[in-house]
């Protein structure tokens, strides 16, 4: 056949893909009314009026077909895609968090402030106080940056009775890095002695506490307590590890598997003892379903002190701030006790001490056996008037914990250093002493510059420290004029990356309490969002 002739009879061409999505839409207008000869067949037998009614439906959904698969098919513009495609930071509006523990005959202080920010406060922006079981806040902040003191609050009589948890609530201008700090004083307690502080924590559904070493029938006691401020009850899982492994839950009092604890409730307390673990460090994960709790762990060793034990998540790479400087002449030297924990896996680690420089320590840590804690002694690293933060790095990449635990100078108090994040913005303490201090690490190749801030009901007291790269710095703190209980502040300047803090309170007859500071949340990131039909299309 004539190539000429073939290309001129019509059924020889080969279609053209439409110029765009309306040339789609009207060829298959087109395709489905002169391709279907059968609906003659159904107009004739059906009636004119239906036999069109029944071509012009079939042709719309063939049309909206064509459109739909072009509409799949094509990629949205550059310029669409990056209209809508970019996450936008935008500041928090609500904030909760509890405060699960307040233990003893009033000794405890909660203290509460948001950081001044550009928002005004707004009619019905507010941030309050309040006891559990109470209709009523026990304080609400009158401005930002101004620091809400709350003294002497009674929780139980003695660690054997269930405490009094206080929520924290924010809305508003005020949600932005609202902060809630609790202290337990040093008062004698069923004869238990030391200070104790911890920040108040928002909800979450897993938690690894690492450190407390309870033992049955002899005056040391860890509490655990469990509360839950979401709208739904929670089931709580409880999982406890010792040298020797997964410690078996049967014989252990009120723990396991299962625990109910009700919207707007607190479990009872529990105790960690129940476990008899013979004076070993144990290791506690806590595990949430269909909610949320907040959790809080209270270790006492009787005469050698108690402090709060912070949760933390497992992590390749793990840096502990907040180590003190040992005195040249003390009643009895500092120990530092490290524990570790690597769950599920084995793993390696390697240590970095950062002090008046940074160094690998000539400590030997044993290879860590998979759900075994494991305790080195670290108390001989820092030098006389060294303060410090240890780095912890899994050489397999593994997730480990790692909890430092600190028995100050005369062996009266003990305190928990827990691993945090290098801060990303400004992190706050709600209650200090004059004469603690904040204790700087920067982790960076390069100097850094940080601006330190004591807050109170005063004009706020700002001094800005430069700490060189890979070394750590120690500020000590005075409280702002006129102002009696204060806030402290720490934020990187110049968009310093590796700058770690922790607060270091301390007391008379060697009293000791350390927290290391996480970034305030001031500001959530919204994701990113675009037009996406796939959904409407069969894969």
């Amino acid at each position: 056949m004539d190539p000429v002739s073939m290309s001129d009879d019509p059924r020889s061409r080969e279609p053209r893909p439409p110029a765009n999505r309306a040339a789609a839409a009207r060829d298959a207008l087109g395709r489905a009314h002169l391709g279907k000869p059968s609906l003659g067949r159904i107009t004739a037998q059906s009636g004119a009026g239906a036999g069109r009614r029944a071509q012009v439906a079939i042709a719309v959904f063939v049309a909206l077909g064509v459109g739909l698969a072009y509409s799949y098919g094509v990629a949205p513009t550059a310029s669409t895609s990056a209209a809508v495609a970019v996450p936008k930071a935008t500041p928090v509006r609500n904030a909760t968090v509890v405060c699960p523990e307040v233990t003893g005959p009033a000794d405890a202080t909660v203290n509460a402030i948001t950081p001044t920010t550009t928002s005004a406060p707004a009619v019905g922006d507010t941030a309050t106080l309040t006891a559990l079981g109470s209709k009523t806040p026990m304080a609400t902040l009158k401005q930002q940056g101004t620091l809400s003191v709350n003294k002497g609050l009674s929780g139980s009589a003695n660690l054997t009775q269930d405490s009094i948890p206080i929520i924290g609530q924010a809305g508003g201008a005020y949600a932005p890095g609202f902060t809630v700090t609790e202290t337990l004083n040093n008062v004698n307690v069923s004869g238990l002695r030391g200070i104790a502080s911890t920040p108040c924590t928002a909800p979450d559904t897993d938690f690894w506490f690492l450190g407390p070493d309870p033992t049955a029938g002899t005056k040391s006691v860890a509490k655990l307590n469990l509360f839950d401020s979401d709208q739904l009850a929670a089931q709580v899982n409880l999982s406890v590890y010792n040298d020797g492994g997964l410690i078996n839950t049967v014989n252990a009092q009120n723990v396991g598997q299962g625990q109910l604890v009700p919207s707007g409730t607190q479990h009872n307390p529990i105790d960690l003892s129940s476990f008899s673990t013979e004076g070993t460090p144990i290791a506690v994960h806590v595990t949430a379903t269909a909610s949320r709790v907040s959790a809080a762990l209270l270790d006492s060793e009787a005469n050698a002190g108690r402090d709060f034990v912070l949760a933390q998540k497992l992590s390749a790479h793990l840096l502990l701030p907040g180590v003190p400087a040992p005195s040249a002449k003390p009643a009895s030297a500092m120990k530092l006790q490290l524990i570790l924990l690597a769950p599920h896996n084995d793993a390696d680690v390697t240590l970095h001490w950062i002090g008046h420089s940074k160094i690998t320590p000539t400590v030997t840590v044993p290879h860590l056996i998979p759900d075994r804690v494991t305790t080195v002694d670290f108390s001989n690293v820092p030098a006389t008037g060294e303060a410090g933060a240890l780095q912890i790095d899994s050489n397999t990449g593994t997730p480990i914990l790692a909890e430092l635990k600190v028995t100050g100078e005369g062996g009266s108090d003990t305190a928990y250093i827990s691993p945090v994040q290098a801060l990303a913005g400004e992190s706050l303490v709600a209650d200090n002493t004059a004469g603690s201090v904040v204790e700087l690490t920067n982790n960076a190749a390069k100097d850094a510059r940080v601006q330190v801030t004591a807050e109170g009901a005063g004009a706020p007291s700002p001094q800005t420290v430069t700490v060189p790269a890979q070394t750590t710095k120690t500020v000590t703190l005075q409280a702002p004029k006129g102002a009696a209980d204060f806030a402290v502040s720490v934020e990187p300047l110049d968009r310093a990356t590796g700058v770690y803090a922790a607060r270091v309170m301390t007391a008379a007859g060697g009293m000791i309490t350390i927290q290391p500071m996480s970034t305030a949340l001031e500001t959530v990131q919204i994701p990113a969002v675009r037009s996406d039909l796939s959904g409407t299309v069969p894969q």
